[in-house]
């Protein structure tokens, strides 16, 4: 047998060797396509990657013991995720509040707070998806997290504007069924407690140089609270703790002035304290309180000023007589046991005329302003003064008989003759009084007007009589010889 190689043998083996090409061939095929597929993949991996992390701030796996075994993006709430990997999830919250890592179920929309490195606080939505493993053990959590904190922040600012807006709207309605300032206050002040929680509410005055006085309260006691009210007096919203940890806050008048007004409001000790939406709803409602003392001052302005007269600040004659009138129907009540009613002086001034005529109206205002002083000075805080003409003043001397009536007329015309300025008490401008006294007569119901008719009989009396003296109208008539001048 000839082994010897045929002439085609070489062919043969030529033949052969293209079997090792084509391997080569199919090989390298198979490696581009690998390759393709490899860069597929990864292609695909990097469009979901993106796409997720598009629709999410925070892409995160964890493993069975709650610890992060994957994190996207790479940089998460300042810090690098490459260390936080293998920590534990819950160090990212902030502490005290919903958990999100804890869960084992699959959840969508829950809300937590995390942590910055700045120590602000940032609010995320979380998707969570749990992991098992082959024998269907929890083995971690999938998930996706959005920031939300603008969103969070918006939405509480939009629930507090409400929740500002309910109040408020309960708070008008019931001062709107009042139709006196002060009754608007008092209603107002009610309304506080049961809106903010309270135990109670008081509107304070801060007289200068003197401790807080309580205008107007509503519920506990404020009395052991004052000493602290002091620390925490200032031109803004102020919140502290009481004496006994009772929860203060007390917010001043936006427009101050003398006396300056605050309102106190205060929670149990037992009690949480006021929170940031709270405090904020609170001075909101405050300005309510202040509109409803701003009318209050109003209304006791415009009612003074019906009540007064301009000049002297003295009571007019339609307020001098309403007041009369209620204290004459009130002693007739009262009956025979109550004594005298009073005594009505009815005061003319000598020689005003004069005045006006030599030194000119500012003078003689001048005159009647002096005279109104001295009048308030003889009288007690319970009798009533007015100017009840040009001028001519009257006196109501409360619960005095005719002894006494007289004793006060004299020292009156005394005064008047001795205590005026000196301008007032020589030559022709001398000014002196001329004074008509009417006592209430025992078992006679009388009206103001007709004491007042009795009363000015009498001043004419002492006019006639030469001036600058009293004379007494009554059962029994006494006068004076006219003091010197």
């Amino acid at each position: 047998m000839d082994l010897a190689p045929s002439p085609g043998h070489d062919g043969d083996v030529a033949a052969a060797s293209p079997l090792p090409q084509a391997a080569l061939g199919v090989g390298a095929d198979a490696v581009r396509l690998d390759s393709r597929l490899r860069g597929a993949l990864l292609e695909s991996r990097q469009r979901w990657r993106d796409f997720v992390t598009l629709a999410a701030d925070l892409v995160f796996e964890t493993d069975a013991d709650g610890l992060l075994t994957f994190l996207a993006p790479d940089q998460l709430l300042g810090r690098p995720a490459e260390t936080l990997l293998h920590r534990p999830a819950r160090d990212l919250l902030v502490p005290g509040g919903a958990d999100p890592f804890a869960l084992r179920a699959a959840t969508r929309g829950m809300r937590a707070w995390m942590r910055r490195p700045d120590g602000q606080a940032a609010c995320f939505s979380f998707n969570l998806a749990p992991l098992a493993d082959a024998a269907g053990r929890y083995a971690g959590l999938r998930g996706t997290a959005r920031d939300v904190t603008v969103e969070e922040a918006a939405a509480e600012a939009q629930a507090m504007a409400l929740r500002r807006a309910g109040a408020l709207e309960v708070l008008v309605r019931r001062v709107r069924q009042e139709v006196l300032a002060p009754r608007m206050l008092a209603a107002t002040l009610e309304s506080l407690p049961p809106v903010l929680g309270c135990a109670g509410a008081v509107v304070l005055e801060f007289p200068p140089g003197k401790p807080p006085l309580v205008v107007l309260r509503h519920g506990d006691d404020p009395g052991p609270l004052l000493a602290a009210v002091q620390a925490l007096d200032g031109p803004v919203a102020a919140f502290g703790p009481g004496p006994a940890g009772e929860h203060l806050a007390l917010i001043p008048q936006p427009v101050r002035g003398e006396p300056r007004h605050a309102l106190l409001a205060w929670r149990l000790p037992n009690a949480r304290g006021f929170d940031a939406e709270e405090r904020t709803l609170m001075v909101s409602l405050t300005d309510l309180v202040f509109v409803a003392l701003g009318n209050q001052a109003l209304q006791r302005e415009l009612e003074l000023q019906a009540r007064t007269e301009a000049l002297t600040g003295l009571l007019n004659r339609r307020a001098f007589l309403a007041d009369l009138r209620r204290r004459l129907d009130r002693h007739e009540r009262a009956g025979p046991a109550a004594g005298p009613a009073g005594a009505l002086l009815f005061i003319d001034l000598d020689n005003f005329k004069p005045i006006n005529d030599l030194l000119g109206h500012e003078a003689g205002d001048a005159a009647l302003i002096a005279v109104a002083n001295l009048l308030r000075d003889l009288v007690r805080p319970l009798d009533l003064v007015a100017r009840i003409g040009g001028d001519e003043f009257a006196i109501w001397l409360e619960a005095v008989d005719a002894g006494a009536a007289a004793a006060r007329a004299e020292a009156i015309t005394w005064a008047g003759a001795n205590t005026l300025p000196m301008l007032l008490r020589s030559g022709p401008t001398a000014l002196t009084f001329s004074i008509g006294c009417a006592p209430s007569l025992p078992g006679q119901v009388e009206t103001p007007e007709q004491l007042i008719a009795r009363a000015d009989a009498a001043m004419y009396q002492a006019k006639r009589a030469g001036r600058n003296c009293w004379r007494l109208d009554g059962p029994s008539l006494a006068a004076t010889e006219p003091l010197p001048t």
